[in-house]
């Protein structure tokens, strides 16, 4: 006589067990999918170089209950740093899975957007050029879930490329709150990783990340935290803003000399130190301040929010249209010069003449 159990179930559970374990494995595969590339139905502005998030569909957005969150890599990196890629001393390395925290966390996948700035293993050529990819990402991703605004995660090079693209559109009323990651605000060490050397091995973008840069500069000067206008209702607000530094000197290699450099007056500044500059985007510790502060609740897309029907919600009720009785008028839409309507919803009017400063701010009416 056989001491040894039958293991096998019974009869009657065998359907069921295989049931779950076609879920599970349908369940992993759609979760690996989604953090792999961008819905099949989802409009992928042409200038991505690829990317990953958002779900399978857009019904998913039926579901939505927190901002969607804009991941953006370093210099150089894509979407595999916030799926496990490059963790740095960041321990135990199996958290350091940033997707995998906020699914964790309860972020739905149409919550979490991870768009690529230029092809694998290369460096997006321009930070100026790249202000026009995210902001038309920006704008398809509010197209696309329906959300009255979005939010953005971003590490190293990608805090400066986030802020600048905020501030040169006039468009920081498109956006909930901002959380920016060892970001070199008040520029990287001129001899570090992101200073003059690689500058002058053929990365233009290194220049622009040294201190006293004009680049830097344009996008200090009006304030660390500026005060911006809401075209909506023309009052002022000030965006959520929080920033995660090492804070020790030698503490992020890229900030060896001048440790607070990722420090913004005025927002809320988390020192974490001894995580290295990889670790910092990533490790448990970092998750622990940026999921609470990313976690506000939202309310999905409704058509009766939406009366001409072009996308976005009316800005009566927190949308970004500002004339919901014209599908000409929402953001993306272009903009005609001098005729006194802010097509794109930014806030400004195209002058006729052009050049760099172009626009004109619309008074509330």
């Amino acid at each position: 006589m056989s001491l040894r159990k039958d293991r096998r179930p019974a009869a009657g559970t065998r359907p069921l067990l295989a049931g779950a374990c076609c879920s599970l494995l349908l369940f992993a595969h759609c979760a690996a999918g989604d953090a792999e590339r961008f819905p099949p139905d989802f409009d992928v502005p042409a200038a991505i170089h690829g990317g990953a998030g958002g779900g399978r569909a857009m019904a998913e957005r039926d579901s939505l209950h927190r901002f969607p969150v804009i991941l953006i890599p370093d210099i150089a990196r894509d979407h595999r740093d916030w799926t496990g890629a490059n963790p740095g001393n960041a321990f135990p390395p199996d958290p350091a899975d940033v997707h995998a925290a906020l699914t964790n966390a309860g972020f739905l996948p149409i919550e979490i957007w991870m768009p690529d700035f230029a092809p694998a293993g290369a460096q997006m050529s321009s930070i100026e050029e790249a202000t026009d990819d995210l902001k038309f990402f920006m704008i398809a991703v509010l197209r696309y879930t329906g959300a009255n605004k979005v939010q953005i995660l971003a590490h190293g090079t990608g805090c400066v490329l986030a802020r600048l693209t905020l501030l040169k559109y006039r468009i920081p009323h498109w956006v909930h709150a901002e959380a920016y990651v060892a970001g070199p605000f008040h520029g990287a060490d001129p001899a570090g990783s992101a200073g003059i050397r690689p500058a002058l091995a053929g990365r233009p973008n290194a220049i622009w990340l040294t201190p006293g840069s004009e680049l830097l500069r344009e996008i200090l000067l009006s304030g660390e935290t500026p005060r911006s206008r809401n075209p909506a209702d023309g009052r002022y607000f000030r965006l959520k803003t929080l920033t995660i530094r090492n804070g020790m000197p030698g503490g992020d290699a890229w900030f060896t000399a001048n440790p607070d450099s990722p420090a913004l007056a005025g927002a809320d500044n988390r020192l974490l130190p001894g995580l290295d500059h990889d670790a910092l985007r990533c490790a448990p510790e970092s998750m622990a301040a940026v999921i609470p502060f990313l976690s506000s609740a939202a309310a999905p897309y409704s058509m009766a929010e939406d009366f001409d029907q072009d996308g976005f919600r009316g800005s009566v009720f927190g949308g970004p249209d500002l004339d919901d009785s014209d599908p000409d008028i929402h953001p993306g839409a272009r903009e005609i010069r001098g005729d006194g309507i802010d097509q794109d919803c930014n806030g400004c009017d195209l002058s006729v003449l052009g050049g760099r400063d172009g626009e004109i701010p619309l008074t509330h009416d």
